[in-house]
């Protein structure tokens, strides 16, 4: 027991080599790599409605994109400003709109790598490193043209400015750290949570008074700072929409989704061809992969957890990772969930910032493993349960389903300028008007409808600064029909069989009929032309 005793250190001692070029070094190489990897097929799968969006903001005016911000989407704004300015050198094809979030997780990946180094040491770092790369959470958004990549960069480096913080002290790590965390707030509101789960790490690590006295100026601070964005945000959370979800659900979401899942390639297909052509392939394996993955990776942190309890006591860079990681994973979890029971707005994206936390516990876990075979076998199942999932990411159809691309491809033959599109709604109309409707395709994919009569566009978004402008209903646009001879109607398959029974009555009372059909996963494409007399 005596010798035992003399091996613990204080949670705050810095392990071996986790300084200096020791660190920097090895973090820009991660840092690249996991940059690169992000890369690989991420222009693959179509756009979908979310990155629209990033397009539709990000291609306006700077005044355009400020007024919008006043209305709707402000807790998106930072990351359109920044978007603006990227697309502006290089374009809005899928892999440029990608690539920002692509080096945005070659940040995470560094920021990893520094944090575990300086928790647990090198050999850590690297286990870590890896482990962050192969969450499939990490490796959608790392492919994916909203903010979720930037917003868990600057929450990772955020706390490794904490970390170094209460360690060392200085005021300029405790002004970065509250300046990142407010970066990462802009990005994704969600982030806010990491405050709370730092403060119980810095209770749980038996930190000075002074030290929380600082942390509590910092997180002052940020609550200065992002007040006023906090206030705004909060009158525009209509935007986020219900999700219902039952226990059995949300506890899915929670345990798998999270951090072992992604979007997926889901098929709304009425055809039974469609759908059984789309699950004939290697895509359809990622469902069961992504649970496989997720049990094997609760296991493997059970198992480590109930190893470390039984340790008396701890060691110190044990210790040090379960006071730095555990609440960051625990306490923004808990309060997503609370809200989403009461308010039936949660969604699996809101904590992709958890992952380097999730990846860094994962890690410990892995090497806390009795036998080097024992490790490997995990390791190698880890491997073969995510690829699956990770290359599903990269198919055509991974964004829920989003066949965008075709659509756009299969309007751009079907139709010349001065032919008509219709652009359905995606809900039972409720009024005169019509809010959210199929028109995204054409903000994605511009090119498939030059010269094409938006036969049902009352205002576009530019006008009613937001994302989606006003429709009128299809039989109330018989003014613009009556000049046309070909129309292209865009439609998804999940709209109320309603709506489309009575868009179909009113086309064939005005004479058109069906030249063409084009069936895809999310939508189908109806090409109609004018019955001759």
């Amino acid at each position: 027991m005596a010798g035992q005793e003399t091996t613990v250190a204080p949670p705050v001692t810095t392990p071996p080599d986790a300084d200096g070029d020791a660190v920097r070094r090895p973090a820009l190489l991660v840092g690249a790599v996991g940059a690169l990897l992000m890369l690989v097929g991420a222009g693959g799968a179509s756009l979908w409605t979310d990155e629209a969006a990033t397009v539709s903001a990000a291609t306006r005016p700077w005044g355009e994109l400020v007024a919008m911000a006043g209305g709707l989407d402000a807790v998106h704004t930072a990351y359109y400003a920044f978007m603006h300015v990227w697309i502006g050198v290089f374009g809005t094809s899928e892999l440029a709109l990608r690539s920002a979030s692509a080096l945005a997780v070659g940040l995470v990946a560094a920021g990893t790598w520094v944090l575990a180094a300086r928790l647990g040491g090198r050999g850590l770092a690297w286990w870590a490193a890896a482990t962050v790369l192969l969450l499939p959470r990490v490796t959608w958004m790392g492919a994916e043209a909203r903010p979720f990549a930037f917003a868990t960069a600057a929450g990772v480096w955020g706390t490794v400015l904490l970390l170094a913080a209460v360690r060392r002290g200085g005021a300029a790590r405790w002004v970065g750290y509250a300046a990142l965390m407010v970066v990462a707030v802009l990005t994704n509101l969600y982030t806010l949570l990491l405050l709370p789960a730092h403060a119980v790490t810095l209770l749980l690590g038996h930190r000075s008074r002074a030290t929380v006295v600082r942390w509590c100026g910092a997180a002052g601070a940020v609550a200065v700072v992002v007040g006023p964005f906090l206030v705004l945000a909060a009158g525009q959370t209509g935007q986020l929409g219900r999700h219902t979800m039952s226990a059995v659900e949300l506890a899915r979401n929670v345990v798998v989704n999270q951090w072992f899942l992604g979007e997926t390639p889901t098929v709304y297909s009425r055809d039974a061809a469609v759908v059984a052509a789309a699950g004939a392939g290697a895509g359809s394996w990622w469902r069961p992969a992504s649970v496989l993955l997720a049990g094997l990776a609760v296991a493997v942190v059970a198992y480590a957890l109930l190893r470390w309890w039984r340790q008396r006591p701890v060691p110190a860079p044990v210790r040090a990772v379960l006071v730095w990681t555990v609440p960051w994973v625990v306490v923004p979890t808990v309060v997503v969930v609370a809200w989403a029971v009461v308010s039936q707005t949660y969604s699996s994206r809101y904590l992709a910032f958890c992952a380097p936390a999730v990846a860094i516990l994962l890690a410990a876990a892995l090497r806390e493993l009795p036998t080097r075979p024992l490790r490997v076998a995990a390791v190698v199942a880890l491997v073969a349960c995510a690829l699956p999932v990770l290359v599903s990411q990269r198919t055509e159809h991974a964004k829920s389903g989003a066949d965008w691309r075709e659509v756009a491809a299969v309007v751009g033959d079907a139709c010349d300028p001065g032919d008509g599109a219709y652009f359905a709604p995606r809900a039972a109309p409720t009024g005169s008007t019509v809010r959210l409707t199929t028109r995204g395709v054409s903000v994605a994919y511009p090119e498939g409808y030059d010269g094409l009569v938006d036969v049902t566009l009352v205002a576009d978004p530019l006008e009613t600064d937001d994302l989606v402008g006003r429709s009128a209903l299809l039989r109330d646009s018989g003014a613009r029909l009556a000049s046309l001879d070909t129309l292209c109607v865009v439609r998804r398959h999940d709209l109320p069989a309603a709506v489309r029974d009575a868009d179909d009555a009113y086309l064939s009372e005005g004479g058109w009929v069906v030249r063409d059909r084009w069936e895809g996963p999310l939508d189908e494409v109806v090409v109609l032309e004018r019955a001759p007399g």
